[in-house]
């Protein structure tokens, strides 16, 4: 397929990464030359230098034969006014990413109904809802939910001691799996990923993403050697779009919220939207002022900020004092190894999120799509069509190839089962799987 992609950061260019990964035909357009140039040559796709309102830009691109236009800039005018003329130069699906609030509300509907964008991405409320999954399960490193939240891949480091570290899989799944209750799906060691075999060996510091089901995700959890603790103080570091919907939700969950934020202005707005919030006015690098707000004795310490450095140094000042499971947003990849040396929790970036919706429109599919930072193996789901090879056929049958995992089967009427040789298939079931990018297309011929 070819796709057009408007706007080069992070957003644009893992998109653009995903995709060529996938064999489509990407171009991106990028107006700073010296960010075209560096994707340009990381990536070997076509980018226009150029603005993505202009008709003729969107020409050069080829937009008049794309399968979806994607407008992912920091700007929203600009993205609305590239889905607006992408629409009228006959693409058939479009998705714009828009950060202002007025735009999302009730008062820009208007607008974007005008636009005709197919979606419309919202990525402070994803990267918020992200959040609230990792704090609800503090512990854990990446939490993603499928098939609406019946399922739920784990990402988290296996501890030494843990009760599958030095065994094969083969044997974890016989020996502490007898309900059928997770399934290991990608396994990072150094800098390789795999998608692993019932012989792989678990290691302690190995990274592990584990399919499980909702129930079962605390004690899942436990098997790695890391325990999910109840969160009844916590520590928002920014008070923004972000922050201030996580300080939110977990107000409304009954737990204590500090939210700490530099700007006065903004910081008397929230203290007055949410009195049973104890809001700090300062600036969150300030040691001495987290100090004062009884930073070390929080559970869950978020840094929402727009500023990766002081995400990071705030959070691994909070690890460091006391035993808060901290939380970082980051903005750009480049300060991820450093994170990990800082003894940081979790981190997240909204560039996954918005890149997810954006790859579940081009795919046509209904499902989730998970893709993880730093490794090209994603989770799909996938559903079971009439007449489909996977249509009434074990999974042993199937004749699926090294590298894809068939995971979880969730039934139409909501039964779930871990998916096995002997499972069967059938229409209507929905089915996560994990592969690699350049493996998809083989994953997909067995539902179409």
């Amino acid at each position: 397929m070819h796709v057009v992609i408007v706007g080069g950061g992070e957003v644009g260019w893992y998109l653009a990464e995903r995709l060529r990964g996938e064999n489509h035909d990407v171009v991106l357009i990028e107006q700073d030359e010296r960010i075209a140039r560096s994707i340009g040559d990381a990536l070997d796709i076509q980018v226009v230098v150029g603005n993505g309102c202009h008709p003729s830009v969107l020409a050069e691109a080829g937009v008049g034969h794309a399968s979806l236009l994607a407008g992912v800039t920091q700007n929203d005018e600009v993205n609305l006014i590239a889905s607006l003329l992408g629409k009228q130069l006959g693409v058939p699906r479009t998705v714009v990413r828009i950060q202002t609030d007025e735009l999302r509300g009730e008062s820009g509907r208007g607008l974007l109904e005008a636009v005709g964008a197919d979606v419309v991405m919202d990525p402070d409320a994803d990267t918020a809802s992200e959040i609230l999954e990792l704090i609800h399960l503090s512990g854990a490193d990446e939490v993603y939910p499928m098939v609406g939240g019946q399922m739920v891949v784990l990402g988290a480091t296996i501890q030494p001691g843990s009760m599958v570290a030095g065994e094969a899989l083969r044997n974890v799944a016989v020996a502490l799996d007898r309900k059928r209750q997770f399934l290991f799906g990608a396994v990072t060691r150094g800098a390789e990923t795999v998608i692993p075999h019932g012989d792989e060996v678990l290691m302690p510091g190995d990274h592990v993403r584990v399919l499980t089901t909702r129930e079962a995700r605390r004690s899942t959890l436990e098997l790695l050697g890391l325990e999910a603790r109840r969160v009844r103080r916590l520590m928002v570091l920014g008070g923004g779009s972000v922050g201030s919907r996580v300080a939110r939700a977990m107000t409304a969950e009954g737990a204590e919220v500090v939210l700490v934020e530099r700007d006065q202005a903004q910081a008397e707005k929230l203290a007055a939207e949410m009195p049973r919030v104890r809001v700090v006015l300062g600036d969150i690098t300030d040691i001495d002022m987290l100090r004062e707000a009884s930073v070390t004795t929080m559970d869950v310490v978020v840094a929402t900020t727009g500023e990766d450095t002081a995400n990071v140094l705030a959070c691994a000042f909070a690890a460091a004092e006391g035993s808060s499971f901290t939380i970082a947003v980051i903005h750009r990849l480049a300060l991820l190894p450093l994170v990990s040396q800082f003894g940081i929790g979790a981190t997240l970036s909204p560039r996954t999120a918005s890149a997810n919706a954006v790859l579940r429109e081009l795919r046509g599919t209904s499902g989730a799509v998970t893709t993880f930072l730093e490794s090209d193996v994603e989770a799909n789901e996938f559903d079971v069509r009439p007449g489909s090879p996977a249509d009434g056929v074990m999974i042993s049958e199937l004749g699926v190839p090294v590298g894809i995992l068939l995971g979880a089967v969730v039934r139409p009427d909501g039964s779930v089962e871990i998916a096995g040789g002997r499972t069967a298939l059938r229409a209507g079931d929905k089915v996560v799987v994990f592969t690699k990018a350049n493996d998809l297309p083989k994953a997909q011929q067995f539902f179409k």
